[in-house]
């Protein structure tokens, strides 16, 4: 098997793309080594080794690259192996750095993720396990997971749990560690309604216990829109959120077929938290099959939520009787749409029946911002480019 290299072109400031270049450099020395040994494990019983690189800029000076590497094989009889390394390479400017005197960042977060599945006839057991590190974050997690097959394989009930011990630190400040721990469980049920139609029913819950809030947010007081210029406000407190948050959500997705070639997907995910946050997310979808070998979709997603309860947009004066303060864009009322199409192509590429998949998605999204002074619109553009063998 032959390994293959995609590059990306991206369009960045001068400044940022040297910045992100440096760690993209890190980043490539690791990925050729993990991709020598997929190609190894390819060669010998892999029956999956797919990879992808996803980029994302915004017009909040933000940009992402994301790269990702998976290989699965067959460990014995109904068994398999899931070996994933994923990184995020970032470099940012946004206004949250803006507000606080810094200059731009560049930062690395690598990822390692193993896993495992055996199939008991109609009972499959999963478990996982995950290692994520940054220079100021430092996260170990593990899952397990059941799924059930019953009704004639025309129905699946899957249970699943997590748990992730993370350590949050803050760069340049030794002294600076904060435990949070987080607990997941998770419920779907499946249904095929007819030839035609599937139905998904999702529960979830989450608890997140330790510190919250950012280590590097700073509220300024007695300014005009929360932000610690330093020139315009009277002070600065750190950002204080409260030390439990459990969240519950829910969806439904519905899938049907119109013919051979084309389908439609629809879903709605509503979700709620301790910290009074509610959200509603839509999808829908439409996939066509153009041609023998090709898949196109065109996936559009709203979201749209509240605020948090202690989120204020600006701080006039100091309230001894508030416990917690946080003008994080992302807590406050805002909404997003989104509209991406994926294009995906398969090849044969030996009379055994293995294949070679490229895959291409490219995305748009629109944040507004209803209550967050220094910033209205947010425009990013998402790139994805991936490849998958089958073997």
């Amino acid at each position: 098997m032959k390994c293959v290299v995609l590059s990306l072109s991206k369009h960045a400031a001068a400044g940022r793309a040297v910045a992100t270049g440096r760690l993209l450099t890190r980043w490539l020395r690791f990925a050729l080594v993990l991709l020598s040994g997929l190609c190894a494990c390819a060669r010998a019983r892999a029956q999956l080794v797919d990879g992808s690189v996803y980029v994302r800029t915004d017009s909040d000076q933000t940009t992402v690259i994301a790269p990702r590497a998976h290989a699965r094989a067959p460990a014995g009889e109904g068994t398999h192996l899931d070996f994933t390394y994923a990184a995020d390479v970032w470099t940012s400017a946004s206004i949250d750095i803006r507000a606080s005197a810094s200059k731009a960042i560049t930062e690395q977060r690598d990822e390692l993720d193993v896993g495992i599945d055996h199939e008991f006839e109609d009972l499959t057991f999963s478990a996982g396990y995950r290692f994520s590190t940054e220079p100021d974050y430092l996260s170990n997690g593990g899952n397990v997971g059941l799924a059930y097959d019953f009704a004639g394989n025309n129905a699946t009930l899957a249970l699943g749990a997590g748990a992730s011990f993370d350590q949050v630190g803050r760069a340049g400040d030794r002294n600076f560690s904060l435990p949070v721990r987080n607990l997941n469980g998770r419920i779907a049920f499946t249904q095929v309604l007819d030839q035609d139609t599937l139905l998904q029913l999702i529960y979830e819950v989450m608890h997140a216990y330790g510190y919250n809030a950012s280590p590097y947010r700073y509220i300024g007081i007695g300014g005009t829109d929360g932000l610690c210029w330093a020139a315009l406000t009277q002070f600065c407190t750190p950002e204080a959120a409260p030390e439990q948050r459990l969240r519950h959500a829910a969806a439904l997705r519905v899938r049907r077929s119109l013919g051979s070639a084309v389908s439609v997907g629809a879903g709605y995910r509503f979700y709620r938290d301790s910290w009074s946050l509610a959200s509603h997310t839509l999808l829908a979808d439409l996939t066509v099959v153009p041609l023998d070998g090709w898949i196109a979709a065109l996936r559009y997603r709203f979201y749209t939520q509240n605020s948090v309860a202690f989120y204020r947009a600006s701080y006039p004066r100091l309230d001894p009787a508030q416990r917690f303060y946080t003008n994080d864009k992302e807590l406050s009322p805002l909404s997003v749409h989104r509209l991406a199409l994926d294009l995906e192509r398969t090849f044969p590429i030996s009379e055994r029946g293995q294949l070679v998949r490229p895959t291409l998605s490219i995305a748009g999204s629109i944040y507004s911002f209803s209550n967050f002074i220094p910033l209205g619109t947010i425009r990013a553009l998402e790139v994805t480019l991936g490849v998958a063998f089958e073997l």
